[in-house]
């Protein structure tokens, strides 16, 4: 069960945290001159950028979100390792609905969504007091800005390693920027993505929309036919899709350039 004695959250310095450090994908936001924290609970490794101190304020959403995972997971074994959707029901908490609407939406598992779920749970805490608010984790990230941002996108592909930069618009948050792969990371991916990745209204649709959209892609070939079917879906407001050295752009989400 969620147990605070293992939570451990810690203020950092920006950059300071390594991507070598897990062999996991990272979207890099530049917020110099704002509090920087690190939290770490059992599966989860959070980055989190806001321009006050919320240190204090943590805790006890990561515990309750934990408790809720635990508690749906006991009652439905099926949760946790479902690849088809589930149904929410109605004596569910909040995320646990949340994520498994995410997952019929987009026909994937709810568990398809926790890392952006995580995102958008303790966003939710936090929104009313924060101008700033970036949560990330694994690569799932929410923002909230009054300011455009540039978010840097990491990957492994060799054509587009370190050279794809997104702009957000102050307009275009409160977001959530997810992402997918199925050549790198530890999340589960059907297909043969080097990345994708979509901008959502919320983390926990972004991050089931990134598994869905990524399962579909095994060739460069697959990238236009993804961007034709999905940007039919109106939870879906931006898209990236990457394949060896092809790249797929459509809605919302823009480059900045080189």
């Amino acid at each position: 069960m969620a147990d605070r004695k293992d939570i451990n959250i810690r203020k950092v310095s920006p950059g300071s945290f390594s991507y070598a450090d897990r062999d996991v994908y990272r979207n890099r936001i530049s917020a110099e001159g704002k509090y920087n924290f690190r939290l770490d609970y059992k599966y989860s490794s959070l980055y989190i950028i806001c321009d006050r101190d919320i240190s204090s304020e943590l805790e006890e959403p990561v515990l309750s979100f934990y408790r809720d995972i635990e508690m749906i997971i006991a009652r439905r074994p099926d949760f946790e390792k479902s690849l088809a959707p589930i149904k929410a029901g109605k004596d569910l908490p909040r995320t646990i609905k949340e994520m498994c609407n995410a997952g019929e939406v987009f026909n994937v598992g709810p568990m398809a969504s926790i890392a952006g779920a995580l995102c958008d749970h303790l966003a939710k805490s936090l929104i009313d007091r924060c101008s700033f608010l970036m949560i990330e984790n694994g690569g799932d990230v929410y923002i909230k800005s009054s300011d455009p941002l540039e978010v840097g996108i990491f990957i492994k592909n060799t054509y587009f390693k370190d050279k794809l930069t997104l702009i957000i618009e102050a307009g275009q948050t409160p977001c959530g920027i997810c992402s997918s792969s199925g050549s790198f990371g530890h999340s589960l991916s059907l297909g043969k993505s080097d990345l994708v990745t979509v901008l959502s209204r919320t983390a926990t649709i972004a991050d089931a929309a990134a598994t869905s959209i990524a399962n579909t892609i095994n060739s460069e070939e697959d990238i236009d036919k993804a961007i034709a079917r999905f940007s039919q879906y109106g939870e879906v407001e931006g898209l990236i899709i990457i394949k060896n050295k092809r790249i797929g752009l459509w809605g919302k989400l823009q480059l900045a350039p080189k």
